[in-house]
């Protein structure tokens, strides 16, 4: 029997030009590639699915827990506040699955390799 597997829901912010929009589902779809497990694109606002959305779309694969990483450079409101916020909503309403807050995107120290390899162009 195969074990369960770990849902990302990789969550942006969401913009009015949908361009942007689909660049995240994008990446979100060659992180899945990459890492060989489902990865859920999901929008604070402005864009769909909502975060609650997404988190739902992961539930829906039964996962051994849902791990969400903030696609975002700071820790703004969002990250600290709004985003924890839906999550614990969820968790409340689905204790049976863990829903594992990862760090945003700019608390990891390999943002630093990205930003001096791209300076060095």
């Amino acid at each position: 029997m195969k074990s369960k597997q770990a849902a990302v829901v990789l969550i942006a912010h969401g913009s009015r030009l949908e361009a942007a929009n689909e660049e995240v589902r994008r990446l979100a779809a060659r992180l899945a590639e990459r890492l060989g497990q489902s990865v859920i694109p999901a929008f604070l606002e402005l864009a769909s699915p909502s975060i609650p959305e997404g988190i739902d779309q992961a539930l829906r694969l039964n996962p051994s827990e849902i791990k969400v990483l903030p696609y975002f450079l700071t820790q703004g409101r969002h990250v600290q506040e709004d985003i924890p916020r839906l999550l614990a909503d969820k968790a409340r309403a689905y204790p049976e699955t863990p829903i594992r807050l990862l760090n945003y995107l700019g608390a990891e120290e390999a943002i630093l390799d990205c930003l001096a390899e791209t300076a060095r162009k």
